[in-house]
Formats: structure tokens, C-alpha cells, sequence
């Protein structure tokens, strides 16, 4: 079918009594029939300083939801909509909607011509950006989307892709050359002490706007109506094809009904994967954005519960409720389609339980989703949850775990390198991707475009023999790159840069890419071989130097933007001396994936201690997600334990520790001071607060990088000593004992370097029993032996400490 994408007379006669030139009509008609007919989207940024650029939104979104209108059938009969999407749905985002701001001046300016044109045939929805959770998993054939005082480059990322293709997008921007210059709110988040908002850059405003002049598909106009960037010519007709029939197996599982609301072939490869796991398994489902991966997933899970033929309780996961909305809501339609009425669950607007007759899906975070008794485990974002979480789900009867390649949920190859070739040593599974969109078709320009200015999908540059034989060397430099070069200049560097991130495993959200671009006190270093290839990637903070003033507010409550560290160390430690001191936190620091293990971050953080010195800084640091790894990397490195958050990340599963290394003198004393401190505490809060926190991270927490024991004085009454010599003498029971050996055991954990010599297993087992007070069954089951021989050699344990400390009390 082929469609005239021309407004009609009384658009025309409206348009022209509210002064829009004839060419900017005929542009958007141009843009719309080219939408229309490659299933593509195509935008249009409107520059103003005035209301005027919102009024001209309305009229121009208004004329094209005619347009729309009239083709609404043929699209749902061409499967390019579902059959219930039978209106046109509008959305208008903005920073502010509240009364008398400008935001809601400009939507008021926008729905008054809008209204008029549009017709009943539409709804329209209009969200800040503080909500745009509320819109995740809906599609729309318009936006306007107004940038013209803050946005977020999050926003940003998850409102385009709302648009469906066929569709338009309308940005209401500043003028240009206004907008290069400008801070946003996001800007105002950037400033931390000592900085001002004039030391905030404006690199991200920049390459945004560069990237709107340099990509197909975006045509912009001035709110007088100035073409300053024009489609190429056409005829505005749009020839509509359709999708492609997807042909269903005679022969199916699952009914027949969920087989027919897959779009796309790779949506019934996904399904019928799911009938496989009938009789128990694991998928592996990955796709770049807007595969349709979460809908698949949430339409098969309901033919796989129905196909068990018994009460079924499917447990879903993912790094945020609203990673799964997609998920929750299209396994709703699935139940509707079969004639089932579900029972929705809503938290914050967002659904987090359904059920229907004997099938129950509940979301739950990653850390406590391994912990339910369920027939079927969803872990959707995948890439976005930490490794060692991923790997409690291993042993399920039934997994699935679904991950986007390129996007801001996921993390490219890092789920592949550091959990899938693990992962295939303990079972087998099946792997599926996804390549065809489901929301519109491929090669969509608008998709390029917001990959490319909000780097999804950056990667780190190829290794070779060559390459590899440098690292082993050690044949590298520490660089500080010019952002100003980097981002202005779209250097190749960039994505290399940031492609290290994604493929090592960070969670990365687009506003990370702005945060490097634009905070003042944020800063890159590269650790590049000799040929010049970047290896390593960090990202530091600049803290400290708080005015004494401020210092004296974080005293009593005042929590500062950025200065994490100094933050901490006021309040857990209270040495408001070090607030003042100067330091770098490596927000970040990773290595290529094709190069690790091989020493470069530890080459990194030598060379990054010599720079700090050279300086004239006084200490450097570091916050993470306490893994055993992770701990020991950072303690080997000469870095000092100083603090360990008291819950667990709801998604990673980790405690969070912070450490630091001194480089002055008068760092290093405060330094020990807390990191003595910190001892103290974990002695006490292994019984309480960390009681089930892994005994081999513990074990790293205790290691101190200044060898000096913790003067910390322990006392045992006379009775406690002769109950001692009893218990090693095998008189007494542990249990009737157990007040005099944790003094003794506190005493080996604060001791410095010359402490007796435990092996590993040892260790844990002091940790695990008297520490955190674990019973002689649980902790039989860690060293995998009987309880009676747990108990034998805690006591030879207890006897070596005994003999050694006797002397000193």
C-alpha cells in the first residue's frame, strides 16, 4: 500500500494562519513518509528560546497524528502494531510540570495547537524526566521531547527508544550556538566542593549537538521556520511493508496463541527454546536493544508454566524492577490472550507480581532470588548483575539467563568472558541471540545515532601477538588523556576508552559518559603500550581540600556532593583533619578483557601512586563491591581497609569497602588510625552486622599493609586463663569456653606481621566459628569434614594462639 503522506486543506489553512512556512510542512510530510515507509524513525530538533518552538511541535505533531490515523489498520494488518494499539499514542517529556514553571508553560504552548489538529483518535502522555520509570516497556508513535533546560543523558537513552518505528521524534532545543555554552540541572548535580558551577564543562552538550548535524534521519529547524538541516528530497509517499510472515512449527508445545504474538523469527526461536526446558535446563538469551528479548521471555514463560501442567512459581530477577516491566507485562498479555484474568502486584507503579490460576511470577533482587524455591529462574539483564550472584542460580533445574549486548543495561562481552566460559564448565546450555528489531526495522537511523553519541556501543581496540608480548614486558606508560580533544574531536581513543567498561563487566548507564565529559573534578588515565593502544582504563575523582566550614556541616550530618571518601572518613572516623587533605578516588579502574590477569592494573595503580606523589597529593583510594578478588587485588596493592557499608548492594550482593593508600606522611597516620579502627570494628562486626559475610573476603579485610599490630589491649580474667589451659588440655568443651577464646582469636586478627602463621582453611575456620559464631554443623559443611573433626581442630587451632599469647597477658 502505498500512502500520500500530504496534511489536508484544513492543516494547511490552520498552519499558515499561525505563520508556519509551507517548507518546514512540507519537511515534516517529507519525514514522515520516509518513517512510514522503511518502518524507520525520523527526527526533527526544533531550536528556540521562546515558546514559539513548542507551539510549532503542536502543530507539526498534530497534522502528522492525522497522517497516522488514516493508516492505522494497514499497519496492524501488516503486523507492524498490535491489534490493541488501534490509537495513536503521544509523549510529551520535559525537566518540570509543576504550576508556573517553564516546562509547563511550554507543554500548556505545545497541547493548545496540538489539541486542535489531533482529533480523538490519541492519547498523550506527558512525564518528567524524574519519571520516566513510568513509561519503560510502552511504545509511541510520536515524542516531543523537551531538552531546553535539563535533561540526563539516562533520560535520554531510555525515552528514544519509546518510539516506535513509523514515528517522530520532535526535540525542543536552544539554539545552538546558546546550547554549547550552557549549564543544565544535570550540571548543577556536578559541583562538589571546592568547585563551583563555572568549573563544570560542557563537552556532552557539545557532542550531542555535533552528533544531531552529522547523522541521516534528523532535520532541524528554527522556531521561525528556518530549515537548517533538510531530508533529502522525495515525493512524501510512503509504500508500507509489511512484516514478513513468521512461520510457527506445525507441531508446538506451547498453544498455538503465544506462538502468534511473536513479530520476528528470532521471538519463535525463543519460545520454542523455552518448551526445551520443559524437562529442565539452561538458556542463554542475549540481543542488543530492542530485540524484543524481555517480551519473548515473558510470553514463553507462561506457555512453559502451562506446559508443567502444575502449580508453578517463576522467580524473576534483574538489576532493577524496572529492567523487567517488558517482561511482566507482556507475560500479562500472554495470560490475557489465553483467557486468563491475572493478578497484577504493583510497587511505585510498577508491577513486581502476577498470577493466574496455578502460575505465580515474582520479581526479586538478584542477591535473594538464588534463595526461593521456584519451578523456573529469569535473570533478564544479566550482564548487569554481579558474576559470583550469577553463578548461585547455577544449579537450578530450570535457568534462564537473557542479557543485552549493547545498551546501558548491559556489559557486550564481559557476561561472555566472565561468567558464560565459567559457566560452561559446570553444565551444558543452549545460546540464542537476537538480531532483528522488534520495534522498528533494521538499520534505523535514529538507533545509530543514539549508539553512537552515547557510546553503547563502544569497544576496546583489537589485541595481536605483538600487543601481548609488550604487556608481558611491561612496556607501558600512564597517559593523561585531553577530554577536550577526545570528546570534540570524537576520537577513536573514546570509545576505547569506554568500551573497556562495558566489556569488564561495569554497570554502565549513558550519564557515565556525561559524568567523565563534564564533572570537575573527574579526570581519565589510560594506560597505553608503547605503540599507543589503551590497555587500561581508569577514571579518578578529584576529593579533598573541603573549606573548613563544610567540613564542620559533614560533622554533623551534611552529605556533600562527590567527596566520598573524605565524606566516610569525617563521619565513621571522625578525623575532620583528613577532609582537608588532597586525594584521588579511582572511580573506575579496568583492564581490556583480552589482557587480564596479567598485571596491568597493578602496573596502573604504581604508576598512578607516582603521579599522586609527584603531585604533591596525600592519598589515593578506592570504593567496590567486596569480592575475594577484588579484596585481595586492592590489599596486595598496599591499599588499607578503612570501611565496609553494613547491607549488601541489593544487586551485586556485595558489602561495599573502601580503602586507601597513604602518600603523605601525615595521610599515613590518619590512615592507620582508621584502618586500626576499621579492625576493631570487624572483630566485633562479624558476630552482627556481617555475620554472613563470606569468611574468605574477611580474611582479606583483616590484612594491613603497615605490619604493625593494632594497640588494642585484651584482658582475661584468671579463671578465663585456667579455663584456657583446660579446654587446650581437652578438660573442657569449646562451647564452656568460648567468652575466653574470642579475646584470643581478636588478638591474632589485630596482631601485625609477626602473628603466628595459620594456613588458609585455618583462618576461615577462626573467622566462621568463633567470629561470627557459626554452629559446628555450618561450619563442618565449609571445610567439607565431620563436625567431630572441625571441633578436634579448632582446638589445635586455639592451642597454637594460647601457647603464643599466654606470654602477654
Amino acid at each position: 500500500m502505498t500512502v500520500k503522506v500530504r496534511f489536508d486543506k484544513e492543516v494547511r489553512d490552520y498552519a499558515k494562519g499561525e505563520k508556519v512556512k509551507d517548507s518546514i510542512l512540507k519537511l515534516t510530510e517529507t519525514a514522515l513518509a520516509q518513517a512510514l515507509e522503511n518502518f524507520h524513525r525520523r527526527m526533527i530538533v526544533i531550536e528556540g528560546d521562546t515558546l514559539r518552538k513548542a507551539e510549532l511541535a503542536g502543530i507539526l505533531a498534530g497534522a502528522s497524528v492525522k497522517v497516522l490515523s488514516n493508516v492505522l489498520e494497514d499497519l496492524i494488518r501488516k503486523r507492524l502494531r498490535d491489534e490493541s494499539e488501534d490509537k495513536i499514542e503521544v509523549l510529551y517529556a520535559t525537566d518540570a510540570l509543576g504550576e508556573e514553571t517553564f516546562g509547563r508553560k511550554r507543554y500548556e504552548a505545545f497541547r493548545k495547537h496540538f489539541d486542535v489538529l489531533a482529533g480523538s483518535n490519541v492519547d498523550v502522555k506527558a512525564v518528567t524526566f524524574k519519571h520516566t520509570r513510568d513509561i519503560l516497556g510502552r511504545t509511541y508513535d510520536l515524542l516531543v521531547l523537551d531538552m531546553s533546560y535539563d535533561y540526563s543523558p539516562n533520560d535520554l537513552g531510555r525515552i528514544i527508544e519509546t518510539v516506535r518505528g513509523g514515528g517522530l521524534i520532535f526535540i525542543l532545543a536552544n539554539p545552538f550556538e546558546k546550547w554549547k555554552d550552557m549549564w543544565t540541572g544535570f550540571h548543577k548535580s556536578l559541583v562538589t566542593p571546592p568547585y563551583t558551577i563555572d568549573d563544570v564543562k560542557k563537552r556532552f552538550n557539545r557532542r550531542l549537538i555535533r552528533k544531531f548535524t552529522e547523522h541521516d534521519g534528523i532535520y532541524i529547524i528554527t522556531e521561525n521556520g528556518k530549515a537548517r538541516k533538510k531530508p533529502k528530497r522525495s515525493k512524501s509517499q510512503a509504500r508500507i511493508k509489511g512484516r514478513k510472515g513468521v512461520p510457527i512449527s506445525e507441531e508446538t508445545l506451547f498453544p498455538k496463541e503465544l506462538y502468534e504474538m511473536a513479530l520476528t523469527k528470532g521471538q519463535v526461536e525463543v519460545i520454542k527454546a523455552f518448551e526445551e526446558l520443559v524437562d529442565g535446563g539452561m538458556l542463554v538469551l542475549t540481543a542488543d536493544r530492542g530485540r524484543g528479548k524481555s517480551v519473548s521471555v515473558g510470553i514463553a514463560s507462561i506457555g512453559l508454566a502451562l506446559a508443567l501442567k502444575k502449580r508453578t512459581r517463576i522467580v524473576v530477577t534483574a538489576p532493577e524492577l524496572e529492567n523487567v516491566q517488558a517482561l511482566f507485562r507482556f507475560a500479562k498479555r500472554a495470560l490475557e490472550r489465553l483467557g486468563l484474568k491475572p493478578y497484577v502486584v504493583e510497587e511505585k507503579g510498577l508491577i513486581k507480581e502476577l498470577y493466574a490460576r496455578k502460575i505465580g511470577l515474582r520479581y526479586y533482587p538478584p542477591a535473594e532470588g538464588h534463595k526461593k524455591s521456584a519451578d523456573l529462574y529469569i535473570l533478564d539483564e544479566a550482564a548487569g548483575i554481579h558474576v559470583p550472584v550469577l553463578h548461585k542460580y547455577l544449579n537450578k533445574e530450570r535457568v534462564v539467563y537473557s542479557s543485552t549486548i549493547h545498551g546501558y543495561e548491559g556489559a557486550g562481552r564481559g557476561f561472555s568472558v566472565k561468567f558464560l566460559k565459567k559457566a560452561r564448565e559446570k553444565r551444558s546450555f543452549k545460546e540464542l541471540h537476537m538480531d532483528e528489531p522488534i520495534r522498528y526495522a533494521e538499520n534505523d537511523p535514529i538507533e545509530r545515532w543514539l549508539f553512537d553519541v552515547l557510546l553503547l556501543d563502544a569497544e576496546p581496540v583489537e589485541l595481536t601477538e605483538e600487543d601481548y608480548e609488550l604487556i608481558k614486558r611491561k612496556e607501558v606508560y600512564l597517559e593523561e588523556p585531553d577530554l577536550d580533544n577526545w570528546f570534540e574531536n570524537d576520537r577513536e581513543d573514546l570509545r576505547n576508552f569506554v568500551g573497556i567498561y562495558i566489556l569488564a563487566h561495569y554497570r554502565n548507564r549513558p550519564s557515565d559518559v556525561a559524568l567523565l565529559a563534564d564533572a570537575p573534578h573527574h579526570e581519565a588515565r589510560v594506560l597505553r603500550l608503547k605503540n599507543g593502544k589503551i590497555v587500561t582504563a581508569i577514571q579518578i575523582a578529584k576529593e579533598g581540600s573541603i573549606p573548613k566550614k563544610v567540613i564542620d556541616k559533614m560533622a554533623k550530618g551534611y552529605k556533600p556532593r562527590g567527596n566520598i571518601i573524605p565524606d566516610m572518613m569525617v563521619k565513621h572516623h571522625y578525623l575532620k583533619e583528613f577532609a582537608r587533605l588532597k586525594g584521588y578516588r579511582i572511580v573506575r579502574i579496568a583492564t581490556h578483557p583480552d589482557a587480564m590477569d596479567m598485571g596491568l592494573g597493578s602496573k596502573a595503580l604504581e604508576l598512578l601512586e607516582k603521579e599522586a606523589r609527584e603531585k604533591g597529593l596525600d592519598w589515593i583510594g578506592s570504593g567496590f563491591g567486596a569480592s575475594e578478588e577484588l579484596v585481595r587485588f586492592w590489599v596486595r596493592n598496599g591499599f588499607a581497609v578503612v570501611h565496609l557499608s553494613p547491607a549488601r548492594n541489593p544487586v551485586s550482593g556485595e558489602f561495599t569497602a573502601i580503602v586507601l593508600k597513604p602518600i603523605s606522611e601525615k595521610a599515613k597516620k590518619l590512615i592507620k588510625k582508621a584502618n586500626d579502627e576499621f579492625r576493631i570494628r570487624l572483630t566485633e562486626w562479624l558476630g552482627d552486622t556481617h555475620r554472613e559475610l563470606e569468611p574468605e573476603i574477611a580474611r582479606w579485610l583483616f590484612e594491613t599493609p603497615f605490619g604493625e599490630a593494632v594497640d588494642y589491649p585484651v584482658y582475661l580474667t584468671e579463671i578465663q586463663k585456667k579455663r584456657l589451659d583446660a579446654f587446650t588440655g581437652k578438660v573442657l568443651t569449646y562451647d564452656t569456653v568460648v567468652d575466653a577464646v574470642k579475646p584470643i582469636v581478636k588478638l591474632y586478627f589485630l596482631d601485625g606481621w609477626m602473628k603466628p602463621y595459620l594456613d588458609e582453611r585455618q583462618i576461615k575456620l577462626l573467622i566462621y566459628r568463633v567470629l561470627q559464631a557459626h554452629s559446628w554443623e555450618e561450619t563442618a559443611k565449609l571445610i567439607d569434614r565431620t563436625e567431630t573433626f572441625t571441633m578436634i581442630e579448632v582446638r589445635d587451632i586455639i592451642r597454637g594462639l594460647w601457647y603464643y599469647y599466654k606470654r602477654l597477658l
